[in-house]
């Protein structure tokens, strides 16, 4: 199960919902920290534990992937927000709101943020590159999934959301010429679910 860091204790620590098979989770009304939310409601349903969202949607959420939360307040075993760290992006106007997700995870959540327009314009050009291998593979004879990727990189993010590291597990995915295209999609296909960045929009489009 994941592991977060706790502003209260100062440590990284195994998350023990309150209620068994049901994890809460709370976030302030900050769109960084809505993001980080709905990526741990994402992990927590990859362990097949239900997560609850409960949070009131800031401006562009749904946008940037969040999905909708089902409680607007209540209690939590999870609250995000006093540890992810300051976030300062440039417009992002005219480029996938996805690329910006896509920016916010190659940081760690808990490390300040400064996106700069060039660095939106190129996480923009990288999921677009993502998409393009995944509507290729998509094209090849289907595979199972590669388990151990799928392990490693769900490691990483039980690791207090290494959203970097897990995006590593994935780059590498692409390039290991051991793992058959079909298998690449269907584990490209399954990091997804968790990561939210719509890798399969250009799929059958190409």
């Amino acid at each position: 199960m994941v592991r977060l860091y706790d502003p209260g204790t100062g440590r990284v620590a195994e998350v023990v919902p309150a209620r068994p098979g049901v994890l809460r989770v709370a976030c302030a009304e900050e769109l960084r920290a809505q993001v980080v939310g709905d990526l741990i409601r994402r992990l927590a349903e990859h362990h097949r534990v239900r997560a609850v969202g409960v949070w009131n949607a800031v401006p562009g959420a749904p946008d940037l992937g969040v999905r909708p939360a089902q409680l607007s307040s209540g209690p939590a075993d999870v609250r995000v927000g006093e540890a992810v760290g300051r976030w300062d992006p440039a417009p992002w106007d005219g480029l996938d709101p996805l690329a910006v997700r896509l920016a916010l995870l190659e940081t760690h959540y808990r490390a300040d943020a400064a996106h700069t327009r060039a660095d939106l314009t190129r996480a923009d050009a990288s999921l677009t590159s993502w998409r393009r291998g995944v509507a290729g593979w998509a094209e090849s004879p289907g595979r199972p999934l590669d388990r151990s990727y799928v392990a490693e990189a769900v490691a990483h993010l039980d690791d207090d959301l290494d959203t970097p590291a897990a995006l590593s597990t994935l780059s590498r995915l692409a390039t290991d010429d051991s793992v058959a295209p079909g298998a690449k999609f269907e584990t490209a296909i399954a990091l997804d679910m968790i990561l939210g960045l719509d890798l399969v929009r250009l799929v059958g489009r190409l």
